[in-house]
Parts: C-alpha cells; sequence; structure tokens
C-alpha cells in the first residue's frame, strides 16, 4: 500500500510539471505577437494554413538580459482540446538565427496529448533566422512553411512570426 501511494503521488507530481509552461530565468524583455509578416517592413501577411488548421495563438516571446535565450507561449487546438504550448530557443545574435531547444505542450481543457500540434509549431520553429527591425523593435522569426507562396508571393519559402517589444520585465 505505501508503495502504491508513493508511486501514485510520484505519478501525480510528475503530471502536474508537465502541465506548466517552460520558463527561461532572468526575463528581462517582453514582445506581443503582432501578426505574420513576409519581410521587414512588408505590413502584416495571413497566417500560414498549418497554423489556422490548428488554431495557433501565439502571444508573446520573453528574452533574458542576454537576448539569447527566449521563450515562446502560445496556445492551439486539437480535437476537442485547448493545448497550452511553451517552447525555449537559444539566439546566435551575430548570425541572426534562433534554433528551437525544448518545448512543452499540454491540454488545458479536453483529454487530447496536443502532440500534432505541438510538432507543427517545434517544427517551424526547429531553426530559423530572424529579423530585428523598426521602431517599435520587432522580433521576426522566419519560419519555412509549404504554404509560404500563398502567403508571400512566388517562390516565397518562409513565413514571419512577428512580435513587438511591448514591456520591460526586469531590473535596470
Amino acid at each position: 500500500m505505501k508503495k502504491t501511494m508513493t508511486l501514485l503521488l510520484a505519478l501525480a507530481a510528475t503530471t502536474a510539471f508537465a502541465n506548466t509552461d517552460l520558463e527561461i530565468a532572468g526575463e528581462r524583455w517582453e514582445a506581443k505577437h503582432t501578426g505574420y509578416t513576409c519581410a521587414a517592413f512588408a505590413g502584416e501577411s495571413n497566417s500560414p494554413l498549418s497554423h489556422e488548421k490548428i488554431n495557433a495563438k501565439f502571444e508573446v516571446i520573453r528574452t533574458d538580459k542576454s537576448l539569447d535565450n527566449a521563450l515562446i507561449l502560445a496556445t492551439f487546438e486539437e480535437g476537442n482540446s485547448v493545448c497550452r504550448y511553451s517552447s525555449i530557443l537559444i539566439a546566435d545574435n551575430a548570425a541572426s538565427t534562433i534554433k528551437l531547444v525544448k518545448s512543452r505542450a499540454y491540454a488545458l481543457n479536453g483529454n487530447s496529448k496536443c502532440l500534432n500540434g505541438k510538432n507543427i509549431l517545434d517544427s517551424n520553429l526547429a531553426n530559423n533566422e530572424y529579423l530585428y527591425w523598426g521602431h517599435p523593435h520587432h522580433v521576426t522569426i522566419m519560419m519555412p512553411v509549404k504554404d509560404a507562396e500563398t502567403t508571400c508571393g512566388p517562390e516565397a519559402t518562409h513565413v514571419g512570426l512577428d512580435f513587438t517589444v511591448s514591456r520591460f520585465l526586469g531590473e535596470r
């Protein structure tokens, strides 16, 4: 009985941990999602079809003081569930690239494992260039998507996931 109870408590703790957002230490800057774009200064475009199909709603990207470590928060729908998505990315600012390090998705309601939507977002965020531009400052992750030509025109291969810097989170 004691072993069974210990196992159940351990499982509950693991499940509770799995149903929380990832975090990065020392969050300092936050940028709100402002849509999709095809290039810096190009104006807003449609979202990729893969994001529309899962009703992906990006919220924010947060960075630490170095601007190298980033956290993205979003939701998407899968089956009868609304799923929460968080991902940690690392940037190489000199090369203007950003790479997915870790992600997590879990159902806020319903019983989905949220794996399909997680896989779609993970593949879009896996290894990309990013643009830092404009005033107010924008951070745009240029994602490779199958329907980029439909969204951004002939020969396009990427659609930009755009965020605009909105607030300072840390101490000066």
